[in-house]
């Protein structure tokens, strides 16, 4: 029971939060002392707000984007996601997989793993 309620966690998370936008539901989600240990934002910023600074930067810079859940998988206290975002405005495609812990009802922390390499070779920023 509590693994399909740890999947609902981060299922929540990229529709509501990130692919609406709906910045309140990270109060919901995340726990107080939540901590994203390979995000963009820095790990001295946590809890709630960490997720909220996140997804207001992305949205400002590719305002029409979408995740896309490829694989929804938990086990015990970790959930497994890979996921495919699309953005139209610069249009591009990027992968990645976020495994995220889950306690007390929140998610308490996470690691993220994207394709930095094809980012950059979407930008014309790849090198030999």
């Amino acid at each position: 029971m509590a693994e399909a309620h740890n999947a609902v966690l981060v299922r929540r998370a990229v529709e509501e939060i990130w692919n609406q936008g709906a910045l309140a539901v990270a109060d919901v989600l995340f726990a107080a002392d939540y901590i994203n240990h390979a995000g963009l934002i820095p790990d001295f910023v946590r809890g709630p707000e960490a997720i909220k600074i996140s997804v207001a930067f992305y949205r400002t810079a590719f305002p029409n984007f979408q995740i896309t859940i490829d694989v929804l998988t938990a086990k015990r206290d970790i959930v497994l996601l890979r996921w495919t975002a699309h953005s139209h405005t610069p249009q591009g495609t990027l992968t990645g997989l976020l495994i995220s812990r889950c306690a007390g009802g929140h998610i308490v922390e996470s690691w993220i793993h994207w394709d930095r390499a094809g980012v950059l070779a979407q930008m014309g920023l790849n090198h030999p």
